[in-house]
């Protein structure tokens, strides 16, 4: 749908300024789009080592930088809806429009990520089912089907434990 709108766009403003003067434009937005991308990815790639280091989230700084360098694609893509859509964008009363979700993504992720380290970490330091550990059966806060259960096999079945059945041969070679 977006190709054929772009298409019907290009056809009409061509009639109004000639093919030319919009195949020029279409060169321009490209060069435009590749410089925004390379220097945006410059300054998101500057702002999250240096809050990493700095041990702060980059939500900002990165949804900014993520937000331009969006912009800086749509602008090397030809045609002028994504040109408008990448000018919205770039425009600073404009971005904080899209700024605010990608801000929340980006602190959900940074505190699913520290969530994630430190149960790394405290399964490594207390070892996997060891008492205490995050998710160990019967430790605070334990899921799943292990849950509160020895052993590792199921709620209620141990190493130890001895299930007893019959195998039943149907006699047409299907187990």
């Amino acid at each position: 749908m977006l190709p054929l709108l772009e298409l019907i766009i290009a056809i009409e403003v061509g009639t109004v300024i000639g093919g030319l003067a919009v195949w020029g434009l279409f060169l321009l937005g490209s060069v435009v789009g590749m410089t925004v991308v390379r220097r945006q990815g410059v300054a998101a790639w500057r702002a999250l080592t240096s809050s990493v280091r700095s041990g702060t989230p980059p939500s900002r700084d990165l949804a900014d930088a993520t937000i331009l360098i969006l912009a800086g694609l749509l602008f090397t893509f030809p045609g002028f809806v994504t040109d408008v859509a990448a000018l919205l964008l770039v425009l600073p009363f404009t971005r904080p429009l899209a700024r605010r979700p990608l801000e929340r993504y980006f602190r959900r992720a940074a505190a699913d990520q520290v969530s994630m380290r430190s149960a790394y970490v405290n399964r490594v330091q207390f070892g996997p089912g060891a008492p205490g550990a995050p998710g160990a059966p019967g430790a605070p806060g334990a899921t799943g089907p292990t849950a509160g259960a020895p052993g590792r096999f199921g709620a209620g079945f141990g190493r130890d434990d001895v299930i007893q059945g019959e195998v039943v041969d149907e006699g047409d070679g299907r187990p």
